[in-house]
Order: C-alpha cells, then sequence, then structure tokens
C-alpha cells in the first residue's frame, strides 16, 4: 500500500517538467553538461575557460527556454519552427566551441594517423590521388564536399513538410547523436588533417576555379574548431542520412547516393582527412544508425 509521501513522490515526478523533455533535447542537456565538466576539470590547461562556462550556462539557458516553450507551444507557428530546428543551431554553436579547448587538452594524433595510413596501403592517399588532379574534377569534389552541410538539413526539412513527425523527431535525434558522437571524437583524437602535416609531400597544388577558391578559403574562414579530422564526419553524418532516407524517403536516399559517393571521395582528394578518419566515420555512422533509433524509442518510453 502506497503512503502519502509514496503518493507524493510518484505524482511530483510524473508532473516534473524535466521528466517530459523531448529525446533530442534531453541528449543535448547531457552533452552540454559534460562539456561544461571537461571545462571545468580542465580549466588549468584552457585560457579561455571561464568564458566557455559562461557559453554552456547560456547554451543550457537557452535549452530551458525552448524547453517551455515547447510545453505550452508544439508546432505552433514560427516558435514551433524553431524549436524543431533547434538541436542544428545547438550542434553549430557547439562544434565551434570546441576551437577554444581541444588543442589545449592533448597533442595532435596526426602522426599516429599518418602511420597508420601508410601501414595500410604503403603510400599516403592524398599524395598518391595527385595523379587524378585536373581542375574541374577538383571542383567537383568541393562541391560533392560542401554538399555535406546541406544534405542532414534537405532530409529534415522532407520529413517534416510532408509531415511524418515521428519520422522527423527520431531523424533528428539520431544525426544529433552522430554529431556529439563524433565532437566526442575531435576532444580524444583530435588531428588537423593530411593538408596541413603532409603539405610539404605534395608535388601539385589542388587547382580549380573561383568555387574551389571560394569553398576552400569559407570553411577556413567559418569553421573555429580545426581539429576536427578523427573520425571523418563528413564520412559520417553522410552515411547516416543515405541510410535515414532510404528507411523514411527513398526517392531523397537516391537522389543523395551519387553526392555522398563524391563526398566521401573528396574528403581525401581535397586533402581533409587521412583514409582512417573515414574508416573511423563509417564504424561510428553504423554504431548510431543501429543504437539511435532504439535508445529514441526508449527515451519516449521513459522520459514523457
Amino acid at each position: 500500500m502506497l503512503t502519502r509521501l509514496d503518493l507524493f513522490v510518484d505524482l511530483g515526478y510524473r508532473h516534473f517538467p524535466m521528466k517530459r523533455i523531448a529525446p533530442v533535447q534531453g541528449l543535448t542537456f547531457l552533452f552540454l553538461l559534460g562539456l561544461f565538466l571537461l571545462t571545468f576539470i580542465f580549466k588549468n590547461l584552457i585560457p579561455l575557460w571561464r568564458s566557455q562556462l559562461l557559453f554552456y550556462v547560456l547554451l543550457l539557458g537557452l535549452l530551458f527556454v525552448l524547453k517551455l516553450s515547447s510545453d505550452r507551444n508544439r508546432s505552433k507557428g514560427i516558435s514551433g519552427l524553431l524549436n524543431e530546428f533547434s538541436p542544428v543551431a545547438f550542434i553549430i554553436l557547439i562544434y565551434q566551441s570546441l576551437g577554444n579547448m581541444i588543442q589545449y587538452l592533448q597533442p595532435d594524433v596526426d602522426p599516429y594517423l599518418i602511420r597508420i595510413d601508410l601501414f595500410l596501403f604503403g603510400v599516403h592517399p592524398t599524395v598518391w590521388m595527385e595523379r587524378w588532379i585536373t581542375p574541374w574534377f577538383t571542383d567537383l569534389m568541393s562541391f560533392a564536399y560542401i554538399s555535406y552541410y546541406f544534405l542532414p538539413v534537405i532530409l529534415a526539412i522532407t520529413l517534416y513538410l510532408k509531415g511524418q513527425r515521428d519520422e522527423f523527431d527520431q531523424v533528428m535525434f539520431v544525426l544529433t547523436l552522430g554529431y556529439y558522437l563524433s565532437f566526442i571524437g575531435y576532444i580524444l583524437l583530435p588531428a588537423i588533417g593530411p593538408r596541413f602535416t603532409l603539405d610539404h609531400l605534395q608535388t601539385l597544388p589542388l587547382g580549380g576555379s573561383f568555387f574551389t577558391d571560394f569553398v576552400r578559403d569559407l570553411l577556413n574562414s567559418i569553421e573555429h574548431n580545426k581539429r576536427d579530422c578523427m573520425p571523418s564526419g563528413h564520412t559520417q553524418i553522410a552515411l547516416m542520412v543515405l541510410f535515414l532516407a532510404h528507411r523514411y524517403v527513398k526517392t531523397i536516399f537516391y537522389i543523395l547516393l551519387p553526392v555522398v559517393c563524391g563526398l566521401i571521395l573528396s574528403t581525401v582528394y581535397l586533402r581533409y582527412h587521412y583514409v582512417i578518419d573515414l574508416m573511423a566515420g563509417i564504424a561510428l555512422a553504423i554504431a548510431c544508425v543501429f543504437i539511435g533509433p532504439r535508445l529514441h524509442r526508449w527515451w519516449l518510453k521513459n522520459h514523457q
């Protein structure tokens, strides 16, 4: 028989607002909390640790505001739209914040990645691919590479406009999980990539048109975090989008298939990644699409 205290605790737990937090919001909360603790623990190594902590507190505050807003105005007007796509903003802001801390936590692991590639292939893949360099192909690879930033948004918007809300929620959760796991990889295995470490071995420049120069300069200017090679987020997220598109919107899958194939090739051709980065990205993509939907269902069952 339940006592009055037991009944009070049970009812309080059932009606406590954070119990009904959306899966993707809960995932972001846990990741931000982890970054806050990491920054605090290693504050003696991070020059801008105070501003870093403040930034994460502000993001946690924004997350709380969005949680309250979603409780009151689920899918209503601009507020609902911003809430549904808010994970995109959190992913971008968190990624950029890593540029203030990763390089101070431990040395880059590029020498080890270079040795692994050399052991596996007997050559440096980015140097070996010089034989393919032509201006038009470089432009094509640049287009494929930058498409990475649009693939997840295309899939999410398609599901949203088609009214597939359950599928939309699961896709946002699984992709967000993929991004956050790749960020953990950047923290544990910081690497700047062959475009910097193997530049002295390259004998041919990546010549292209103004488009290639534009893509290169744009990414160099907007990506504050330069140690984002291991795992290859481009490979991981692109494959995850492809898998989820095949499951929910097959038309999108067939359209994106050649783009994703070109994107994966471009990561090495354009000298952004070692091949071992791609292998890690593939493994992480498989893990995310297998675990992500199960974790999403578990969260809905236990936290709604």
